[in-house]
């Protein structure tokens, strides 16, 4: 099994490489790389069984190097310093995460399961990656990644002024005259964005409140947007939306 090591930095491929010689000898290293372009570039020439990949990196996440790869046949082990949480996200779709410093015994674990993938012929799927990197992206990138029928838009939360949805589907209307159609609900954005300054306000509508330019009571009540909308705020969703704008807007 070929295997190429993607970190930024040195300490850690170096590690990896030594501990790989102990517990898996089987697994050749044929590529490091300590630059996520440089890694992008080797993994299009050597064409490795299994990567592992760092996470947060300068130049590009390790998200990003696989959404310029488009589609891929490898098998992916993540090697961060992510809490928990996110750890136990990544284990939806990636072959396994090793949380550093890398421990021998989950490394050679880890490496079973690309075996057994291998036997399987399974391959990973590119769509349940970005589904999960949307949960635990870094939040000072604030950007949201909306699938496409060809790969990702990564849009800046800023540039967004509301989500509205249409059954299974959910349209983002953005800073100008643009807006995007996306075959996802309402929920699947909603927990994400509430870290990020949007609140749902109903059913249908999440609004970012950077965009929020005017509330009004009056008419059972309604957010009026930077793009001129307005958005209806549902009995069941205003108390929570008034608690995000302030107390002195209560009464």
């Amino acid at each position: 099994m070929t295997a190429i090591l993607i970190d930024d930095e040195i300490h850690a491929t170096e590690a990896l490489t030594n501990i790989l010689k102990l517990v898996t000898p089987d697994v050749e290293v044929i590529g490091v790389a300590n630059d996520p372009r440089i890694g992008l570039e080797k993994i299009q020439a050597l064409q490795p069984d299994l990567v592992f990949l760092d996470i947060q990196m300068p130049y590009m996440t390790g998200f990003e190097l696989l959404e310029k790869l488009g589609k891929f046949n490898f098998a992916v082990i993540f090697t961060t310093a992510y809490d928990q949480y996110a750890l136990q996200a990544f284990k939806v779709s990636a072959a396994d995460y090793l949380l550093k410093p890398i421990d021998m015994d989950e490394l050679e674990a880890a490496v079973g399961k690309v075996r057994e993938r291998q036997v399987k012929q399974q391959t990973l799927d590119f769509g349940s990656l970005e589904k999960l990197f949307r949960q635990v992206q870094r939040p000072e990138a604030r950007r949201l990644a909306l699938p496409t029928s060809d790969g990702l838009v990564f849009v800046p939360m800023e540039n967004i002024i509301r989500l509205q949805s249409d059954s299974n589907y959910t349209t983002f209307y953005l800073t100008g005259p643009e807006k995007m159609l996306v075959s996802r609900t309402l929920g699947e954005f909603e927990e994400q964005l509430e870290q990020n300054n949007f609140c749902r306000i109903h059913h249908s509508h999440i609004i970012n409140l950077a965009h929020l330019k005017r509330y009004v009571r009056t008419d059972g009540g309604y957010a009026q947007m930077s793009d001129g909308t307005n958005v209806e705020i549902s009995r069941r969703k205003k108390d929570e939306f008034l608690a995000k704008l302030g107390e002195e807007f209560k009464g």
